[in-house]
């Protein structure tokens, strides 16, 4: 129900129009933050979104639709589409191939479960159709009403590929947290703490405004 007040209350269905337009493979879904957020009642305050096109096609679509859009970041695969002043962000499906713990390389797929894969944690890797219908390859429904953070695969490979994500682990817990940290968790979060000084400034404060704006919103 979250989803379809999602659907009424924005132009997003334009966007799903314009991807489902496009063939008869395209698809898109919802993913991330907005589907976390929608499962546990809390205030959207943005808007991702997944599709299986790469950019490319997805510039196109939106074209097609006179749908206005730039590109944020396309060679990670990100298009914002912009309608009536709200944001979309629109990423192709992909894979991580190469990644030194603050930039990473990625190759662009069509496989939703390949996508899920290299997402951190099991409660960012929901996906979600405009109907409401979820594609929860790695049961973070479960862990979220379970309060349980968990990354996806081998912690510190995970961690070691972006340490952002040190940062964003501590944002998840305090917010969404209802047990005790994993030691094993916590003895990799401090092995690795020190990656932290690597991450550029931007995405550090931009992390920080996260964390100040979640607390404001839970």
């Amino acid at each position: 129900q979250g989803i379809k007040n999602l659907v009424k209350q924005t132009p997003v269905r334009k966007i799903f129009d314009s991807i489902n337009d496009f063939s008869s493979e395209s698809e898109i879904r919802f993913v991330g933050g907005c589907v976390r957020k929608i499962i546990n009642k809390e205030l959207i305050d943005d808007i991702d979104l997944a599709t299986n096109l790469n950019p490319e096609e997805v510039s196109e679509a939106l074209k097609k639709h006179h749908i206005n859009f730039y590109e944020t970041g396309i060679e990670y695969g990100t298009v914002t589409a912009i309608i009536d002043n709200y944001k979309f962000e629109i990423t192709s499906l992909r894979e991580d191939i190469e990644s030194d713990g603050r930039h990473s390389k990625v190759k662009f797929s069509s496989n939703w479960k390949k996508d899920a894969s290299r997402r951190d944690f099991s409660i960012n890797s929901i996906y979600s159709d405009i109907d409401g219908n979820l594609f929860d390859p790695f049961n973070g429904k479960k862990d979220l009403e379970k309060g349980l953070i968990k990354f996806i695969g081998n912690p510190e490979e995970r961690v070691k590929e972006d340490y952002l994500r040190i940062l964003r682990y501590l944002r998840f817990f305090l917010n969404y947290s209802k047990n005790n940290h994993n030691s094993k968790t916590l003895r990799i979060l401090r092995k690795n703490i020190g990656g932290i000084s690597n991450l550029s400034k931007d995405r550090l404060l931009d992390e920080l405004k996260k964390y100040i704006k979640s607390k404001v919103l839970t």
